[in-house]
């Protein structure tokens, strides 16, 4: 299940807002530092659920770009899509086509590699993650991920 920070106190963590933070109802982010450790020394990876195609309304990314008489993002959010782009969207959509998504995800997930030294990553809703850009063109998930990072977060 996800970690990062999500709406409410209680949820599976499908319903993230802030990346970079280590939800509150799991612990102190250096309880989730010892764990990883403790499993590696063990000879276990930890594989990190992740949530990357859509955020809800208390994400600060969602907020900046708000379109209020529409009650849904902006048309000039650089991070999400005003109208979903697929049939299997919660949420508000991420853009995926855009430089600015890109790196915001590519930076998240740089931040798990390195501060807690998780061994991979698992995309949640990966169909959500390829779109059709041009008549037959697909953005692959590879073109999100950190420069010199497989597709799956093994860097």
């Amino acid at each position: 299940m996800p970690v990062n920070e999500f709406e409410g106190n209680s949820s599976w963590g499908y319903n993230p807002n802030y990346y970079f933070a280590v939800d509150k109802y799991y612990g102190p982010k250096n309880d989730l530092k010892k764990l990883i450790d403790t499993l590696h020394q063990n000879g276990m990876a930890v594989i990190l659920d992740v949530v990357y195609n859509h955020s809800f309304g208390t994400s600060p990314y969602v907020m900046l770009y708000w379109d209020k008489q529409n009650s849904r993002p902006a048309a000039n959010s650089p991070f999400f899509n005003p109208i979903p782009k697929h049939d299997y969207n919660v949420g508000n959509d991420m853009n995926h086509e855009s430089p600015s998504t890109k790196q915001y995800i590519s930076n998240a997930l740089k931040f798990w590699l390195r501060e807690f030294r998780v061994d991979g990553f698992r995309f949640d809703l990966s169909k959500g993650l390829h779109r059709r850009i041009h008549s037959g063109t697909l953005l692959p998930l590879h073109c999100m991920m950190p420069q010199g990072c497989h597709p799956f977060g093994i860097c």
